[in-house]
């Protein structure tokens, strides 16, 4: 999605009409909206510019989210959103921007004490969003009217909900395409295998991030010590399990580096985790790898990357 430079000065002008920009920077890491980090003259701290590709609905769920937790779970403050867009532009919002790195960042430093003390901040931090909670599990959407949250249908209802949402996701006519008919039958037969020892999860109602991956979680060092400085990117999220986004932030743990400090942090915050929870999340998050690979518009390394990841966990349980 590309907004020409003097498109970028109206919007935003909307809400900071008297100050001038210096410069306009491309933010990395965002596979479906576009971020601009807007840096002004000569002493206002920079903004980003997040221009929403699905539109109206995006912007004003994050703005509901925003609303709902932004005095107890760390994230950017939406300083002005139009979900209208101005002028025949997206809709847009502009967001405080936090100062950090990516844990994916972190991560690549192999600074394993920073490395740990990061995951047990993020631990506590997925404890503090699960404390939101809802009437039932399903689709959040946004109230135009009030600027809270509603919500929409449940995405399954019955036994073996993991299961049958990955069979759902197996359907896919983008994933047949993108896979064989062996290998979706050996997805199939393997979830089925699993299925007594997955919870029904008919109950888990708490709000859940849905994208909870390295990209989405921004760290930093305070006083000697790395900790979340934010959550990004809410417009996913839904009410159901926090096994869900447990499973995604352990999604490339192949050795002792965020564990066991992740985990334990999540459980003395208040976090719920069943017995067999290493393999209930990794099965969980297969379902979120496959629906990946049920998207139109995916970058070819991403598309190789989620296949090696279901080999990975294909490799590591025996039917």
């Amino acid at each position: 999605m590309k907004t020409p430079l003097h498109n970028v000065k109206e919007l935003v002008g909307a809400a900071f009409p008297n100050r001038k920009i210096d410069s306009v920077e491309l933010l990395p890491g965002g596979l479906i909206n576009t971020n601009l980090k807007i840096h002004f003259e000569p002493d206002f701290n920079p903004v980003v510019l997040r221009l929403y590709r699905d539109g109206a609905t995006a912007c004003n769920k994050e703005v509901a989210i925003n609303n709902l937790i932004r005095r107890h779970v760390p994230i950017p403050e939406i300083l002005h959103a139009e979900s209208g867009g101005l002028d025949g532009s997206p809709a847009f919002a502009l967001i405080e921007y936090i100062e950090g790195i990516t844990f994916q960042q972190l991560k690549r430093t192999n600074n394993l004490d920073a490395i740990q003390q990061a995951a047990a901040s993020v631990g506590k931090t997925l404890a503090a969003i699960g404390r939101f909670r809802f009437s039932a599990p399903g689709a959040l959407l946004s109230s135009e009217a009030s600027s809270a949250l509603v919500l929409g249908e449940r995405f399954i209802e019955g036994p073996d909900p993991i299961p049958r949402i990955l069979d759902r996701f197996l359907a896919s006519p983008v994933l047949q395409r993108r896979t064989s008919a062996e290998l979706i039958d050996r997805l199939h037969d393997f979830i089925w295998s699993y299925a007594a020892v997955l919870p029904s999860l008919e109950d888990e109602c708490s709000l859940v991030h849905n994208d909870f991956g390295n990209r989405n979680i921004l760290v930093r060092e305070e006083n000697g010590v790395w900790s979340v400085a934010a959550i990004l990117d809410w417009e996913m999220a839904f009410s159901g399990s926090p096994l869900l986004d447990v499973g995604h932030f352990l999604r490339y743990e192949h050795g002792p580096l965020r564990e066991p400090y992740f985990s334990r942090a999540f459980v003395e915050h208040g976090g719920k985790l069943p017995a067999k929870w290493r393999l209930i999340v990794k099965l969980i998050d297969l379902t979120g790898v496959v629906e990946c690979l049920t998207h139109d518009d995916l970058p070819s390394d991403v598309e190789a990357e989620l296949f090696m990841l279901i080999d990975a966990t294909l490799a590591t349980f025996k039917l």
